[in-house]
């Protein structure tokens, strides 16, 4: 029986699109009619305001499975909670979560398998795809995220050279794991908010190719665009729900067949 791939979208750099690329490229899987589920593991909780409908109310969330001191945890499925689109579901978290970030790291590094413990087994037997939102860290969230995960997703601002340092380090991360996690084989690296008239853009991806090899970038990109500010302002929404048409839109569903192409038959 196939199960479902986890993906982790992680780059300890803020600014680089990773909420961006959670939310969309979720929507674009899920319009496909694949069955998705995103995991907010960021406390700053902005998949959750995107994606969760209307005036829900979250009874259970990324706080309850991620309480390394409660003892009868509460079951995954109390979690999750449908979204704005069809085929796509949400785990959501609450600003409190960043409380447990101390806990976590005294158990260290028995908890990095905190969170595995707590979906794992449901995500892939019920979803094609799961997608792991991150914070802009290198904290035990995104290390419990990686212990769970099959790829890496590394968004990177085209026109930031600082970006590049923030793939190295998520990579460094990414390598100390694999040695607890055999499933965790390859990242893939996306070219955020590029604007190829801009000799800085063509400069840094240039440098991305040289220092991380051209087969781990996707050939995708996404194109800067004030779409996807108002998107992220207005909330409760996505790129195909405020602009179809938009140059963003279309984006994200080349990046959603490109990856298709590259994981469909994986598992």
């Amino acid at each position: 029986m196939r199960r479902g791939l986890i993906g982790t979208i992680s780059n300890y750099k803020g600014g680089t699109g990773k909420t961006i690329t959670a939310v969309n490229l979720s929507a674009a899987l899920a319009i496909k009619k694949k069955k998705v589920l995103l995991i907010d593991n960021d406390p700053q909780s902005d998949s959750t305001r995107s994606l969760v409908k209307g005036p829900a109310i979250i009874r259970s969330c990324m706080y309850d499975l991620l309480n390394v001191d409660e003892e009868d945890k509460i079951p995954v499925e109390d979690c999750i909670y449908p979204t704005i689109q069809d085929n796509l579901d949400i785990i959501p978290n609450i600003p409190e979560t960043s409380g447990h970030e101390i806990p976590l790291a005294q158990d260290f590094p028995g908890s990095n398998a905190t969170l595995k413990k707590a979906v794992y087994e449901y995500a892939v037997s019920n979803y094609d795809y799961i997608f792991i939102d991150c914070p802009p860290t290198l904290s035990v969230f995104v290390a419990n995220a990686l212990f769970c995960s099959d790829v890496v997703i590394i968004p990177m601002t085209a026109g930031s050279g600082n970006s590049l340092e923030g793939i190295k380090g998520v990579m460094d991360l990414m390598l100390s794991m694999k040695e607890q996690n055999n499933n965790l084989k390859e990242f893939k690296i996306l070219i955020n908010k590029i604007d190829r008239r801009k000799s800085a853009h063509k400069a840094n991806i240039s440098n991305a190719q040289m220092r991380f090899g051209e087969e781990n970038i996707f050939n995708s990109t996404i194109p800067t665009s004030s779409d996807f500010e108002t998107v992220e302002a207005i909330k409760q929404t996505t790129i195909f729900n405020y602009a179809t048409r938009s140059k963003g839109a279309n984006a994200f569903r080349n990046l959603a067949k490109e990856f298709l192409n590259l994981f469909e038959n994986r598992n």
